[in-house]
């Protein structure tokens, strides 16, 4: 039984991953052209730079 839930999750989370990354590149296909293209990444860094400057004050 409990072979049968570890597959349960497992299988769950590779649907929840393969929706997320079909999301992520439907978003990229069908962005609006005049929004200068970003990354994850670049927001991250973003915003570990204000949290660092934030508890330094």
């Amino acid at each position: 039984m409990s072979l049968l839930l570890v597959a349960a999750v497992l299988y769950l989370g590779l649907a929840l991953g393969l929706i997320l990354v079909v999301d992520r590149l439907v978003g990229l296909v069908f962005r609006d052209p005049r929004r200068p293209l970003q990354l994850p990444s670049f927001d991250i860094g973003r915003a570990l730079a204000a949290s660092q400057k934030f508890y330094r004050k």
